[in-house]
């Protein structure tokens, strides 16, 4: 996985702004491309340069008793607490991640799954496999 610094995105930026203010002779135009610009660097200024610690929790397996997967509103949400809503519903969804899954005789195996209302949706439960660990997905295959 490629690692860039925030230091070297910051430098492409003004690389290209000074390269787009150079297609602009018009102060008003000249002032919106450096209003945009200026977003756009304070929004990467403000995140944090600890990549290689957000990296790694993409290499690493997480047991679930340090961490869940984060959760987000499911299509339902807007109807929990009101007549709409149905057993049948749920509140949040997390994304598909890949887990450890252990069973009762010590069998380990690997599978997709996600949470819904911070449970494990999996077929494995059935069988008595348990969670112990997960992480998200890496990044598609790309060729050259």
């Amino acid at each position: 996985m490629e690692r860039l610094s925030k230091n070297h995105v910051m430098r492409e930026i003004q690389e290209d702004r000074e390269t787009s203010l150079r297609c602009y002779e018009d102060k008003p135009t000249r002032d919106i491309v450096n209003f945009c610009y200026d977003c756009i660097e304070k929004a990467i200024n403000d995140l944090p340069q600890d990549y290689p610690r957000n990296t790694d929790e993409v290499e690493r397996w997480i047991p679930v008793t340090e961490k869940m997967p984060e959760e987000h509103n499911s299509i339902f949400a807007k109807w929990k607490g009101t007549e709409h809503w149905s057993n049948a519903m749920f509140e949040k969804r997390s994304d598909e991640v890949l887990v450890t899954v252990e069973y009762p005789d010590g069998t380990r195996v690997t599978e997709a799954t996600y949470t819904i209302d911070g449970k494990w949706k999996m077929i494995a439960k059935v069988l008595g496999g348990t969670v112990i660990a997960w992480k998200p997905f890496p990044e598609l295959y790309k060729e050259n």
